[in-house]
């Protein structure tokens, strides 16, 4: 057997390959064809970045995951994991236009100055040591905060809470949405859900300026949002909201420190960065794999998905197909035009997109442009996710 078809065979090593480097093992999968079928994981691999935007877009394709042919309900787990994230039309619809507004690119846009107060807060504690852990002291605090007050969540709990929802979101398998069982998954859930029935008690009780109050008054209202409803939306919020701009911001500056041309590039030429962002969400971005279950037979490039059958969206590898990106492995912050998949595509396209962007860019500048010298000081740390990509851990010197 060709080493290639060992490391097919032997899902561990295609597993802890993957958590590394997951590039290489998408080009081997985009030489079997665009889609495909791999026997040891039960599963349909789609790698092309064609027919990974028609599916996502493709209404035979659901995101219930109750509809997949070997689905069993989480133990220890009333619901199904995942929330709006994983419901069709029309209850997709209905929850989705209740928080949609909030997230719009003009109400994101008069974040900005909050969002520029709060990078420079932190850039100045690490300009005081003279080192940054990018991930717990930088790339995490900003999304947390921002999150934190536009939810009505205290800001001073977001570490803790920001503790809790990593354990959360790497134990599910966004492809079959199985939740591990561990100890530390179910304390973590258990305490981020008696956090947020707290916080949406007292909204009930004295209702604020912030988007809780507003998804509370809805369900009292008896307008669109049942109490499960309001705990599941704003739980999903949270969990998504933290981790994508954290993981965009951590992946973007190790792929700059990677390509020292055009982290030169980047300082030399500062408005490439709204560019920047979008290669950094193509080049390695913080989702890498989307989950959809045929509610009949569809036929993609002369294969036929059944229905029923588990099928993985390989973002990462779409982002990656030389079908659609010239030189694809190369980093290139003024890429245009750059279709990407980043953010996901059709109805469940990523609802924080407009404020993961502005976060991103103030985030990415500021940093590369404030701290000349930054450079690496000690060994990163990957999460440890196939489907999620980013670092717990990434040490910099800033001077």
């Amino acid at each position: 057997m060709t080493e290639t078809g060992h490391l097919l065979a032997d899902l561990t090593a295609l597993s802890n390959q993957m958590l590394d480097d997951p590039y290489p093992v998408y080009d081997v999968l985009r030489g079997m064809g665009p889609v495909v079928y791999l026997e040891q994981l039960d599963r349909w691999m789609v790698s092309g970045h064609r027919q990974a935007l028609d599916l996502l877009r493709d209404e035979r394709l659901s995101s219930d995951r109750t509809r997949w042919r070997d689905y069993q309900p989480p133990e220890s787990f009333d619901r199904l994991p995942g929330g709006m994230v994983m419901l069709d039309p029309p209850d997709h619809t209905r929850l989705r236009s209740l928080v949609s507004q909030a997230f719009s690119p003009r109400l994101v846009e008069q974040l900005r100055p909050r969002i520029e107060e709060l990078v420079t807060e932190l850039l100045d504690e690490a300009e005081a040591r003279g080192e940054i852990d990018l991930m717990p002291d930088f790339a995490g605090p900003l999304p947390a905060t921002v999150l934190a007050e536009l939810l009505g969540i205290p800001a001073a709990d977001h570490v803790l809470f920001r503790t809790w929802t990593t354990t959360l979101i790497d134990s599910i398998d966004p492809v079959s949405v199985r939740l591990s069982e561990s100890e530390a998954v179910t304390k973590a859930r258990e305490a981020t859900e008696a956090y947020l029935l707290d916080i949406i008690g007292k909204r009930r009780r004295q209702p604020e300026q912030d988007l809780i109050s507003a998804l509370v008054q809805a369900e009292e209202s008896g307008a669109k949002l049942s109490a499960a409803e309001l705990l599941e939306m704003c739980y999903l919020l949270v969990i998504a909201g933290l981790q994508t701009t954290a993981n965009l911001i951590g992946n973007g500056t190790d792929a700059l420190l990677q390509n020292p041309g055009q982290l030169a590039r980047l300082r030399a030429e500062p408005g490439l960065i709204g560019t920047a962002v979008e290669e950094m969400l193509r080049y390695d971005g913080p989702i890498q794999v989307s989950g959809r279950v045929p509610v009949t037979d569809v036929e993609i490039d002369g294969q036929t998905l059944p229905q029923g059958h588990m099928v993985g969206i390989l973002i990462g590898a779409a982002n990656r197909d030389p079908a659609a990106f010239p030189d694809p492995d190369r980093l290139d912050l003024g890429r245009t035009p750059n279709n990407h998949l980043g953010f996901g595509r059709g109805i469940h396209f990523c609802l924080g997109g407009p404020l993961a962007r502005i976060e991103g860019a103030i985030a990415l500048a500021a940093l590369v442009t404030r701290f000349p010298d930054l450079r690496r000081a000690g060994e990163a740390q990957r999460r440890r996710s196939i489907h999620v990509r980013g670092f717990v851990s990434l040490p910099l010197s800033v001077r």
